[in-house]
């Protein structure tokens, strides 16, 4: 049988398909264009074909489906190989300039999931590694900033958002404190990174007060992305300052006014406050205290945290300010160093939506604050006083016979499942003890035990739920050494921070003994502390008597599973300074160590 020429075919197929119906034709375009992607010929022709033949009108909808998911699959196939050799394209990059910028950018903008065999930097979204840096402490995110431009960006983010300058007499501190203003006025990019900027001053009236303020009013619009605006120590910020503030960042979300006296006349005029902090000694400074009202009512729709600190040996009041109606709105409440009257505390309990409660100070009549912890009622398992309540903290002074008042706060405390920060100051170790088998949400736990024993913190151990985050214990006595006891906390997996600490005991001072004494008795402090470490892999950061430590753990070396174990001492606080500069890692352990409240500048701690 004879062939028919190509040409002959070509005729015989066109005539025959224009004898074919619209539904026929179009079919036939179908079948061919599946035909030459299944045969891995996909190309424009094919393209061209699938689209005419969806523009033909009355199509099936299982035609249209087979013919959309072919074209998809096709496209997806297409796009992936190019991706694939996009990718080694950009591998080539790295390999010949690992430090071009244009190329590190791409990477940190793309979004697409990554081969597995490529580093993890370069797999994860850079919002992962962000949240990564937010968990790790600002000691050990600084080796961030060696490790590569990726990491690095990330870790200036976190490690500058929050900015403590100090101006006084240490030439150190003020150099560092002017050359970080040059740099804000010099470096948009850097100024844009500073949220929270916090300025202690220690200065006398005087010409260099004023060359610093001039300095300071010149280099503050440039932090143009502040949220938070804190002014520590003396001279208090004045009404000139609150000008200058309020003209460059009428927009703050936080502020802080932490000396001695108010004098912040006009900080009423600043809106839309999230928080609020003053502590003054007495009602002695340039403003009136009736414009801490003012700030409150002002403030009624935003305001959400209020942290007001005094001095218990001078006379004050805020009685006033609780007469406000934005006290019902607050979340969080911290009364530090304070006078808390009926009024005050009849106030609090109108709050009903307080989360964090910080009582710290004296009761005026502490009968009235006990018949108002005992009107809380328990009703189909929710509480009545304070029912969303999650941290609490009652450390009262000159209140030790009170027993009726602690019993009122451990029963009002009772069966509080959403509680995860409990601190209660000298409250009686017996009724702590009864107390915290109830509290099954607890993760962050402050007690003292005056007389610490074995049994006594075994006792502990066995009432408080195993993911405890933070701990902190202070004794008066102890029967032996505090870090022996160590290793009674291994079983809380997940504990990042323990202060252990007795008030008898402080660090060794040369002037009180020998040098060889000295040598000695430094060396058991150091080694009691880093033992601890050494028992507990789980641990970040070491409170060890008042002090606190950050925990540097390197293999290779001597110690727990052949890991070396380094304590670095970190700095103590700062006179009034809320101690927010020092970082411990997170914020169980800043609210435990007291870091989120003023301190009495006469006082080395709360206590």
């Amino acid at each position: 049988m004879s062939r028919s020429s190509p040409d002959e075919l070509t005729t015989t197929v066109f005539d025959a398909l224009h004898s074919l119906s619209q539904q026929n034709k179009a079919n036939f375009l179908l079948d061919t264009a599946l035909a030459l992607i299944q045969a891995g010929k996909y190309g424009p022709e094919v393209e061209n074909y699938l689209e005419v033949y969806l523009k033909t009108p009355n199509l099936p909808k299982g035609d249209i489906a087979r013919a959309l998911l072919a074209r998809g699959n096709a496209r997806k196939a297409g796009g992936d190989m190019l991706l694939a050799k996009a990718h080694q394209d950009f591998q080539t990059v790295l390999k010949l300039d690992p430090c071009n910028r244009e190329i590190q950018q791409h990477i940190r903008r793309e979004r697409r999931i990554r081969f597995m065999t490529e580093p993890a930097s370069q797999r994860a979204p850079l919002e992962v590694w962000e949240r990564i840096a937010y968990h790790i402490p600002r000691y050990h995110l600084r080796t961030w900033l060696f490790v590569s431009s990726f990491h690095r960006e990330i870790a200036v983010r976190q490690i500058f958002h929050t900015l403590d300058i100090y101006f006084g007499e240490d030439t150190e501190n003020l150099n560092r404190g002017l050359d970080i203003f040059d740099r804000a006025k010099a470096d948009p990019v850097f100024a844009s990174r500073v949220k929270s900027l916090r300025l202690h001053w220690a200065y006398e009236e005087g010409d260099m007060l004023d060359l610093m303020t001039r300095i300071f009013k010149t280099a503050l619009p440039e932090f143009k992305a502040l949220v938070d605006f804190e002014w520590i120590g003396y001279p208090e910020l004045r009404a000139e300052m609150v000008q200058a503030v309020l003209k460059s960042h009428p927009h703050l979300k936080g502020l802080g006014l932490i000396g001695w006296h108010f004098d912040a006349v006009g900080v009423s005029a600043f809106r839309n406050l999230r928080k609020f902090t003053l502590r003054a000694e007495d009602d002695d400074g340039f403003a009136d205290m009736g414009e801490v009202r003012t700030v409150l009512d002002q403030n009624r729709g935003t305001l959400r945290h209020l942290i007001l600190g005094a001095y218990l040996a001078r006379n004050h009041s805020w009685d006033t300010a609780f007469q406000s109606p934005t006290i019902k709105n607050l979340t969080h409440l911290d009364l530090v160093d304070t006078r808390i009257s009926h009024i005050v505390f009849a106030r609090i309990a109108h709050a009903h939506n307080l989360q964090s409660l910080t009582l710290h100070g004296t009761f005026e009549e502490p009968g009235s604050a006990a018949v108002v912890l005992n009107s809380d009622q328990i009703i189909d398992d929710e509480h009545t006083f304070l029912p969303h309540l999650e941290a609490f903290r009652f450390v009262v002074l000159g209140h030790d016979d009170e027993l009726a008042m602690y019993q009122s706060v451990t029963q009002f405390l009772r069966r509080r499942k959403r509680l995860r920060r409990l601190d209660l100051g000298s409250c009686p170790w017996d009724l702590v003890l009864n107390l915290l088998p109830e509290l099954s949400g607890l993760r962050v736990l402050g007690v003292r035990i005056a007389n610490l024993t074995h049994a006594a913190l075994t006792s502990l151990v066995n009432a408080i739920p195993k993911e405890m985050a933070a701990i902190a214990v202070t004794t008066t006595v102890s029967d032996k050494l505090l870090s022996a006891y160590a290793g009674l906390f291994s079983c809380f997996h997940s504990l990042a921070f323990l202060h252990l600490a007795c008030t008898s005991q402080r660090r060794p001072k040369p002037n009180l003994m020998s040098e060889k004494d000295f040598q000695t008795q430094t060396e058991l402090w150091n080694s009691s502390a880093r033992s601890i470490a050494m028992t507990l892999p789980s641990l970040d950061f070491v409170g060890w008597h008042g002090e606190h430590h950050v925990v540097v753990r390197t293999g290779g070396g001597e110690g727990e599973g052949g890991r070396s174990v380094e304590l670095k001492e970190l700095p103590a606080r700062r006179r009034l300074d809320c101690g927010k500069g020092v970082d411990l890692g997170s914020a169980n352990a800043e609210w435990l160590e007291r870091k989120d409240v003023p301190m009495d500048y006469e006082m080395p701690g709360l206590e």
